[in-house]
């Protein structure tokens, strides 16, 4: 039964906003509730910049039997799991030297379907490349709409142009890069919470905030 089906699922608009918070994509959703990630809107020191809202439906009454419950509470851990475990890092990647990046084209890491092409008001126009057995990449910041070159379900390999690189969303910084992330998950298409340590010519790039100034690719 996918998400969408089960019968109190609670369906949010991506952006719908809920107080200081702003609604990203969809978690998880159960026999009562649905679970959203949200991105703060307005950054506020000292304070969270990510969470996840648990929204229930209104005018239904809390499931009876015991496999509902037990369902629900399965789902919760594995969702508080996720949301524990260690941000790995995404790969902020220019031209070397940074000598002038944008419009530089940008292709995947290794052949797949396209999973996703969507605007991100921080990430930008963003790319999310599915290349099977759970691993998907992602490409933010790019410089033309998310689906110029491919849209969802289109086939691609390690030379097939998905975009190009730029600068778009508030978390680009205004300076022309392409953010690369490796993520996965085998339930769905993964999330920033599937986030991997990045691997890039049989090199390994983990941690949070870390900094290489050696990373050089191939495709962009």
């Amino acid at each position: 039964m996918s998400q969408e089906s089960w019968p109190h699922a609670v369906q949010v608009p991506r952006g719908f906003r809920v107080g200081a918070w702003e609604i990203r994509e969809p978690i998880v959703s159960g026999a009562f509730g649905s679970v959203y990630a949200a991105r703060r809107a307005e950054p506020a020191e000292g304070l969270p910049a990510e969470a996840a809202l648990k929204f229930l439906p209104t005018g239904t009454q809390t499931p009876r039997r015991l496999r509902h419950l037990r369902e629900l509470a399965e789902r919760e851990m594995e969702l508080l799991r996720r949301l524990q475990r260690p941000r790995q890092p995404g790969l902020d990647i220019v031209v070397k030297g940074n000598t002038g990046s944008s419009g530089k084209a940008v292709y995947p890491g290794y052949q797949g379907t396209v999973a996703r092409t969507f605007w991100d008001r921080g990430a930008g126009n963003v790319i999310v490349v599915e290349h099977g057995s759970g691993w998907y990449t992602a490409y933010y910041h790019l410089k033309d709409k998310h689906d110029t070159y491919v849209r969802k379900g289109d086939k691609v390999t390690a030379t097939t142009r998905i975009g190009r690189i730029g600068a778009t969303g508030g978390n680009s910084g205004d300076w022309a890069h392409l953010h690369y992330e490796q993520r996965y998950r085998t339930d769905g298409i993964p999330t920033e919470a599937d986030r991997q340590p990045v691997h890039v010519d049989g090199k390994k790039y983990p941690g949070a905030g870390n900094t290489w100034m050696d990373v050089v690719s191939n495709n962009c």
